[in-house]
């Protein structure tokens, strides 16, 4: 109330200037699309900002010097940083913040537990554009393009792992507010992050030399870097007669016993089948398509990521150069290894559709007895819904070929999204943002239910603090409380989701996620030799300028689809050398030596960093 009484009482010359900040004045509409005082053309009052000790308070704008001189927000890291947000509100009005939401979610996005108890720490209470997430990405360019009054003050979040497209595709434009003085003066979470690992800030910053908006962080004890767990069905091994094989030969012979066994599943039916792939799958992990999990036996690994597709089959050869892989001669045999497992019978036919609702993970996994016999996906036997059926598998050892293991590292990073909360140059109370994210993500507990939902609906709280995730008899979580009619996702009806979080290694000692299955099979897999065997060859995951990134969707695509067209072909019908000298042509043709050639000057850049 004293706050408010102050903003109350501001003086006859306060009340009638003319305000630019975020709500443009004395209401609580959302911003006006002033141009932000960072730019230098923004003023308050009579015309210049209230007085505060620039040492203790760097670079704020014009609206936040004088809120601070007026008590209406705290920037030195206590809580709450608005005080008194009707007094704020009264004065800025609200500061508007773009989101976008899967159709998981019901409610509105004030009616979310996390996002009221964000409001009850901070006191920042944003005006929410909240738009559906189908056709999310053109309703973003739309915004962006129009630019003014039609930007917001802030994005919530982007396309999942997309957000670095966008703010370098408009950060010449004066659409985005670089944040790295906001980090490393006002955020100290963040800023210790960003150089706990070398990579993270060199990742997060633009050709420009800019950070623009905030890191979403999910290490993993390095989970997201190699592909989802490679998974083998014990009962049928013991069936076989069979152990567990440690090369690709025996893998082989497992499978043609799996063939030739017959009812391994007793339900008299003939739906088993040895080895289920999804080829041409772009899962964000590289998990489903086992075609690259095997071309390190022939001599040389592959590496492909939905999560940074445009760096698929790429890889950094000994002389430091970006190199393709999929044009190596170890290509050509992996597909010759998977043509005689095609003409085996060892692979199910409908492992060339294209269509992921028909996928095995789709269709054979969710099935009340096993059909596969070995497969991969990123949740490995987690992917399964029966728990009979799921105490089955157990994941495979690293498999020795003729010329190396299974296994590659992903083009891939635990800096997931580089910007993935971006303030945009017409908000006047960026450090708000920053502080408020920063409050978020010191706070452990805080950081883990704003990604995954809250206590009561997700997780619930033991006496030690320590978050469990309930499950059922067969291992899936039972959402709580009011969501555990399971009508509704308790994740998206609690938390906007991904915003710019950082979730440390450590956090996995304070709850239960399901992570644990995945690492755990990873590890079996080879994970720990996989990471040290591939440390020099792996693309680091870069930002590119507006030019790389335009030259490089523009070929990358094709030639990605060309790969994919030819490893079907070649399973089916085999490998001739018309067909891999076709293949090469095509290549050539779609701009494989530009694309490389683009690949290179960003890696160069990044090094030089």
């Amino acid at each position: 109330m004293k706050k408010r009484l102050l903003a109350m009482c501001l003086t006859l010359s306060l009340l009638v200037a003319s305000l630019a900040g975020c709500g443009g004045g004395g209401d609580s509409s959302t911003s006006s699309g002033g141009t932000s005082s960072a730019a230098g053309d923004s003023s308050v009052s009579n015309g210049s900002a209230a007085e505060v000790d620039e040492t203790q308070y760097p670079g704020l704008t014009d609206q936040e010097k004088e809120a601070v001189s007026l008590g209406l927000i705290n920037l030195d890291g206590t809580m709450p940083i608005i005080p008194d947000p009707d007094a704020f509100e009264e004065k800025y009005g609200k500061i508007s913040m773009f989101v976008h939401y899967t159709g998981s979610r019901t409610r509105g996005v004030t009616e979310l537990e996390m996002v009221k108890q964000w409001e009850e720490l901070t006191g920042v209470r944003f005006e929410w554009q909240d738009v559906p997430y189908d056709g999310v990405a053109e309703k973003i360019n739309l915004t962006l393009s129009a630019g003014g009054d039609q930007l917001p003050d802030c994005f919530w979040n982007f396309v999942d792992g997309q957000s670095s497209n966008f703010v370098t595709q408009y950060a010449d434009q004066g659409v985005f507010l670089p944040t790295e003085d906001i980090i490393d003066n006002y955020m100290p979470e963040y800023k210790a992050l960003l150089e706990s690992k070398p990579e993270y800030r060199k990742i997060a910053t633009a050709p420009d030399g800019h950070i623009y908006g905030f890191p979403y962080i999910e290490e993993m004890t390095g989970m997201v870097l190699t592909p989802g767990p490679f998974e083998i069905n014990t009962d049928w091994l013991e069936q076989v007669g069979l152990d567990m094989p440690t090369t690709v030969d025996e893998w082989v012979e497992v499978l043609k016993a799996f063939r030739d066994a017959g009812d391994l599943n007793g339900n008299g039916v003939e739906d088993e089948y040895p080895l289920a792939v999804q080829f041409g799958a772009h899962d964000t992990f590289g998990s489903n398509d086992l075609f690259y999990r095997f071309t390190a036996c022939f001599g040389q690994a592959d590496s492909y990521c939905g999560g940074n597709n445009y760096a698929d089959h790429l890889y950094i050869d000994e002389n430091g150069k970006v190199a393709f892989s999929a044009t190596d001669e170890a290509f050509r045999k992996t597909a010759e290894f998977f043509n005689m497992l095609w003409n085996e019978g060892l692979i199910w036919n409908g492992s060339f559709e294209a269509d992921t609702s028909l996928s095995f993970e789709n269709s054979l996994l969710k099935q009340d007895v096993a059909t596969v016999g070995t497969f991969s996906t990123w949740g490995g036997s987690a992917s399964i819904n029966n728990i009979d059926v799921r105490n089955q598998y157990e994941a495979l050892p690293r498999l020795e070929g003729e010329s190396g293991s299974t296994g590659f590292r992903l083009n891939y990073s635990e800096l997931q999204d580089t910007s993935n909360t971006a303030i945009t140059t017409n908000c006047e109370f960026p450090h708000v943002i920053g502080l408020m994210l920063e409050a978020i993500n010191r706070d452990p507990k805080l950081a883990i239910t704003s990604n995954w939902g809250s206590v009561g609906s997700v997780f619930v709280e033991e006496e030690d603090g320590f978050l469990l995730k309930p499950t059922d008899e067969n291992g899936n979580t039972l959402p709580q409380g009011e969501f555990a009619d399971g009508q509704n996702s308790a994740r998206e009806n609690t938390t906007p989701c991904r915003g710019s979080f950082i979730i440390k290694d450590s956090y996995y000692d304070m709850c239960t996620f399901d992570a644990p299955i995945i690492i755990n099979g990873q590890i079996t897999n080879g994970k720990e030799e996989i990471m040290e065997e591939y440390a020099d060859s792996v693309m680091p995951k870069v930002m590119l300028s507006v030019e790389e990134s335009s030259r490089i969707s523009q070929i990358q695509p094709t030639i990605s689809d060309i790969v994919d067209r030819y490893v079907v072909d070649w399973v089916l019908n085999g490998v001739t050398d018309e067909s891999w000298e076709s293949y090469q042509s095509e290549l050539e043709g779609a701009g494989l030596a530009d694309l490389l050639s683009v690949w290179q000057s960003a890696v160069d850049r990044y090094n030089a960093e």
